[in-house]
């Protein structure tokens, strides 16, 4: 049994051999093997040391066209507080990349430019090629050309110091176990990468030497200076992003604000030009009212005179009948004024609203970069009657023509100073007993000169008239004041008021922007004054 099991229980022995051995080579499986020009998607890995944990995340190349991958490499740049910019060939990368680069990367975070110094083991065989890996190839100028072009773009306070390594060199001194003297790279990779590895071997004669000669220590310095103090540099590095947030933000602030005070300033000609077209509306408003309304009460008194002086002839020595007969022809041409009045003062308030409306749309059309719709209610104009005589005391006095027109005014006023001596009543008899004394004259004379007598009571009667029309004629600019402070009660003020308000809401904006300039210039200072790696709260 034991002749016949041997033979497979070697078999085991070894396989089991060879499976403990490939348990300890997993290295350079992911290794690219050329078929294409960059990773595809982003790979990401756990890293230890120092009892803290890191990711490392390889992201596809940034050169050329990355479209299919643009998101995976914009989220891994904008998550990560170091970049390691990998330049593989000679070529000069162009400033297109670096602006990628600026754009994908989140504020305070570093970048570490590196160009990878490709060649084979047959490279090294001699010391000399072995003295500087920066003088492989021309491996230092094209590093200098990368630190130029990224330099340009991102800065000097986001762009570390650059190193040339040699990747594949630095990979196979760090996949060789030591303690076995036995590679840890992949089986599946036995044809090229063991290879090579063997071959570098063979001319640097240990690991340690193609490890310095690689230049990797170089990169690890530059994690490992960020190590012990790697939590304040992501608290540092997201009060940098805040603070070049708020710069940027003010920034933009302030040339808004600047903008926003020469727009008003430019558009301030144009509200003392509206309020300028409302005050001339309503001073051409005024005058048109008193035009009109001086014309209509002068044709009033006109045709009352001539209407007086038939009324006169017609029916003198009868008192009553022509005090009567000349109330009604006044009720009567004052009912005809009121229509044209309430028409004129229609057609004059219309013309006012359109006007105002005009300057008002004028106004609005003017402030083009707005965006607004300024809703203008008109509210509707007041119908104005012409008054009666009674209430706006314009009074005709027509008691009066009584003795004016019998030709009595004269004896009137003499029996006026006869009762002088009774103070009051006396005069008031006494103008009484003139007028009766004139009338019973006028009675007796009645046949002789009469029309002389006609002539000169038509005379008196227009003298009269023409009294009462003067001092209708002098108040009539306070009627029509008063009636002007009445329309700029109705609507007047209240689109002034729209003007005045459409102004401040243009204002309103400045105010807005002083305030959170003010309140991000004070977050931005205090952050500023803030110690390394700390944040604090920010009273208000």
């Amino acid at each position: 049994m034991l002749n016949d099991d041997l033979p497979r229980l070697t078999q085991l022995l070894v396989e089991f051999e060879r499976h403990r051995q490939s348990a300890r080579r997993v290295d350079g499986s992911i290794i690219g093997t050329g078929e294409a020009d960059f990773t595809k998607g982003n790979t990401t890995y756990t890293l230890n040391y120092r009892d803290k944990t890191f990711l490392l995340v390889d992201v596809p190349g940034i050169e050329g066209d990355e479209a299919r991958y643009v998101d995976e490499v914009r989220k891994a740049i904008a998550r990560a507080h170091l970049v390691f910019y990998v330049n593989g060939t000679h070529k000069k990368p162009e400033r297109a990349t670096a602006e990628k680069i600026r754009s994908y990367l989140r504020r305070g975070t570093k970048v570490c430019p590196l160009f990878n110094v490709r060649g084979s083991a047959d490279a090294y065989e001699f010391e000399e090629d072995r003295l500087s890996l920066a003088q492989q190839g021309g491996a230092g100028a094209a590093l200098e050309q990368t630190v130029e072009v990224l330099e340009s773009v991102l800065g000097t306070e986001v762009l570390l110091s650059g190193h040339c390594v040699q990747g594949l060199l630095a990979f196979s001194s760090l996949a060789y176990d030591a303690k076995t003297a036995s590679t840890t790279i992949d089986p599946t990779r036995n044809r090229d990468l063991v290879i090579q590895q063997r071959n570098y071997l063979k001319y640097f004669g240990s690991t340690r030497q193609m490890y310095e000669f690689s230049q990797i220590k170089a990169v690890a310095q530059v994690l490992h200076s960020r190590i012990d103090t790697f939590r304040d540099d992501i608290v540092e590095s997201n009060k940098i992003k805040v603070r070049e947030l708020l710069a940027e933000n003010l920034t933009v602030l302030h040339e808004c604000l600047n903008g926003h005070r020469a727009f008003m300033l430019s558009i301030e000609p144009e509200f003392e030009k509206c309020r300028s077209a409302f005050d001339e509306s309503l001073k051409s408003f005024k005058r048109l009212v008193y035009a009109g309304r001086k014309t209509m009460w002068i044709g009033l008194f006109n045709d009352l005179i001539d209407r007086s002086d038939e009324i006169v002839a017609e029916h003198f020595g009868e008192g009553e009948r022509i005090q009567d007969e000349i109330g009604r022809a006044y009720r009567k041409l004052q009912k005809d004024a009121a229509k044209g009045v309430e028409k004129n003062l229609v057609e004059n308030v219309e013309q006012l609203q359109q006007l105002l409306q005009q300057a008002m749309t004028r106004l609005i059309e003017d402030v083009q970069r707005v965006e607004f719709q300024q809703r203008v209610d008109l509210k509707a104009g007041h119908k104005w009657a012409l008054e009666s005589k009674d209430d706006l005391g314009w009074g005709l006095g027509l008691l009066d023509f009584g003795s004016m027109a019998f030709q009595i005014g004269s004896y009137a006023m003499a029996g006026f100073g006869i009762g002088s001596a009774f103070p009051g009543v006396g005069n008031a008899i006494g103008a009484a007993v003139g007028a009766a004394i004139g009338l019973l004259m006028s009675l007796v004379s009645l046949f002789g000169g009469k029309d002389k007598r006609i002539r000169k009571a038509q005379s008196q009667v227009r003298e009269k008239i023409e009294e009462v029309q003067d001092e209708v004629l002098q108040g009539l600019e306070k009627e029509v004041e008063s009636l002007v402070v009445t329309i700029e009660g109705a609507f007047y003020k209240d689109m002034l008021s729209q003007v005045d308000d459409l102004y401040d809401s243009l204002r309103r904006p400045e105010k807005i922007l002083e305030k959170q300039i003010a309140m991000m210039t004070k977050l931005k200072e205090n952050l500023e004054k803030m110690p390394y790696g700390t944040i604090q709260a920010v009273q208000y």
